[in-house]
């Protein structure tokens, strides 16, 4: 179903209608919101993080791909979230070269565009700068190098930087495809003190050292996020850092997020710090913030608490999975589900929603709230684990460490890999092998 001749159409590839208008994705909210009664293809489930940024300025198609094998999951995910209509994308997109150079639309087709940044070898179509003479090999010559100096410049920020483009064809192809494909999860809960930050920093350690991605931890607690603190960060970026970029308009790529607008922990886990106590971030932002993050890293895990409901509406929102912590309190379980029916007024899919129940009491403890009280309280929720109380880890906190690191066979680490494994399809921990052992068979160093 395309548009009337009264509404401007946008899509992120070119289409079959002659009349649509090809934009890349960054730009796309910005042509939108210029243009009242628009109409927006994108491509499903590629480009799903646009579609809570666009659904309020216009009517928006989204286009599935029939060979995938969740195809029908797909389609009711788009439907559940607010999609017009859910489209066979081989019946709509335009099988044309993308580089043509007599067509008629107001703005120059573009190719679909990956923001990955190659693993095994430097993409050779991108030029040279001296910002990125470090990802590629050195120079060998000092007349070249003073050559690429001289005629160094720096865009602003408002300026789009050149990319690497692929054909929209081959873009299954050069996918690079972690465990379970890309995913964001939400770890929230409806108090502080239950163990929600510590969830996610297990979670995101997880992810990076068993899912072969890259994976980012994103702190979106307010006032007080404590990520930076526990892992002994000190850096003056934070999400702030990118209010800027995000007011500008600025696409942003891989080369600047990784360098300029997060921080590398020396174990390899990335983070974005949250705000200082004198400031906020303002929904867009992190609307913004989270769809370039979802282009860059593998797997995004953001620690959110509910102070912010506007914020946590957004990341609910683009997440695939929303990880709900409670614990053995009457209280807290019945404030999770007056939220649970908050967000289900404010029509968020409780299906991407799982209970966690941290905090699992011993026998010594005598609470009166056990695990089988615990379901039936939480009756008709989907609950994905429960995780035990674990001795001993503040202690752990302060040191700057994760519990699944330190310890895999600890009751909470056994948990908490039961819960990826049924987050991340094909997850698993595997053991590292030595050399030897490896080659020939031993037991494992």
């Amino acid at each position: 179903m395309l548009a009337t001749q009264t509404q401007r159409i946008f899509s992120t590839v070119p289409l079959k209608n002659q009349d649509a208008t090809v934009v890349s994705p960054d730009h796309l909210l910005s042509h939108v919101q210029e243009t009242p009664n628009s109409i927006v293809y994108l491509l499903w489930p590629e480009e799903k993080v646009l579609l809570p940024l666009l659904r309020d300025h216009a009517t928006v198609y989204v286009l599935g791909n029939p060979k995938h094998e969740q195809y029908v999951e797909e389609m009711k995910d788009a439907l559940r979230n607010g999609v017009h209509d859910f489209l066979d994308r081989t019946d709509h997109l335009s099988t044309a070269s993308y580089d043509t150079n007599d067509s008629e639309t107001d703005a120059k087709p573009v190719e679909h565009v990956i923001r990955l940044v190659p693993r095994t070898r430097p993409s050779f179509s991108v030029p040279r700068s001296k910002e990125q003479s470090k990802f590629s090999e050195p120079i060998e010559h000092e007349e070249q190098q003073r050559k690429e100096e001289k005629q160094e410049f720096h865009p602003p920020i408002d300026q789009q930087p050149e990319t690497v483009s692929v054909n929209f064809s081959r873009l299954d192809e050069l996918h690079i495809r972690p465990i379970g494909g890309r995913q964001m999860f939400v770890v929230t809960s409806t108090k502080g003190g239950i163990g929600k930050t510590t969830i996610a920093m297990n979670v995101a350690r997880l992810l990076h050292d068993h899912a072969n991605g890259r994976v980012i931890l994103v702190d979106l607690m307010h006032p007080h996020g404590n990520v930076t603190t526990r892992m002994r960060i000190k850096s003056e970026v934070n999400v702030k850092t990118w209010e800027p970029y995000f007011e500008n308009n600025a696409l942003v790529t891989d080369q600047v997020i990784l360098t300029k607008l997060v921080v590398k922990h020396p174990n390899g886990l990335y983070v974005l710090p949250g705000v200082n106590v004198d400031q906020s971030c303002s929904p867009e932002l992190v609307g913004y913030i989270l769809t370039h993050l979802t282009r860059t890293f593998d797997y995004v895990v953001i620690d959110i608490g509910p102070e912010r409901q506007d914020l946590l509406s957004v990341t609910m929102s683009m997440a695939n999975r929303t990880l709900l912590v409670v614990d053995y309190d009457l209280a807290t379980i019945k404030d999770s589900q007056e939220y649970l029916d908050l967000w289900s007024r404010r029509q968020q899919s409780l299906e991407k929603v799982s209970i966690l129940v941290n905090f699992e009491p011993t026998k010594k403890d005598r609470n009166p709230l056990t695990r089988e009280k615990c379901k039936t309280y939480l009756n008709g929720l989907s609950i994905i684990g429960f995780l035990p109380e674990a001795a001993g880890m503040r202690a752990i906190h302060n040191e700057g460490k994760v519990l699944v690191q330190e310890d895999k066979s600890h009751p909470f680490s056994a948990a908490l890999i039961g819960v990826m494994e049924a987050l991340v399809t094909g997850f698993a921990v595997k053991e590292k092998r030595g050399f030897f052992a490896r080659l020939f068979g031993g037991k494992k160093s």
